[in-house]
């Protein structure tokens, strides 16, 4: 079974981990793909080149700093087949299309919960996660 898991840099995403490797089967452990996605970034002005460079190459090193500690966290609990992706876009759309690439059987994932307001205003990332994907996502809180 291959198991995405979209992580950030709350302690949610880390209990989605924790919660993959208490379900697997001691068995027939599963594969975890670990997924950080960039949103896209905000207009606050006029940005030159230089700066643009520099803020991109501060997000992917953003992303790839919590991805390494995703990924110490799902070794630490016991996950043993374990890879690491990034992705930018919308991550609603990111997250779906990289379990259909990757082949993943369930997405299970971290709801922030904003609540009620938030949401409203907002949206959900794991609402539409789970409207949009075709395999079924749990919801870890």
């Amino acid at each position: 079974m291959k198991v995405l898991i979209p992580v950030d840099e709350s302690d949610t995403s880390l209990r989605a981990i924790d919660w993959v490797a208490r379900s697997q089967p001691p068995s027939q452990p599963c594969e975890v793909e670990l997924l950080n996605v960039r949103s896209l970034p905000e207009q606050f002005g006029a940005v030159s080149v230089l700066d643009y460079g520099a803020v991109e190459r501060a997000l992917r090193e953003g992303q790839q700093r919590v991805l390494a500690k995703a990924l110490e966290h799902a070794e630490r609990a016991g996950l043993k087949q374990v890879t690491i992706h990034v992705a930018h876009g919308l991550p609603a759309q990111q997250i779906v299309e990289a379990a259909k690439v990757q082949g993943a059987d369930q997405i299970v994932m971290a709801s922030h919960g904003r609540g009620a307001v938030g949401t409203f205003f907002l949206g959900s990332v794991a609402q539409q996660v789970v409207h949009l994907a075709p395999m079924p996502v749990t919801l870890i809180k």
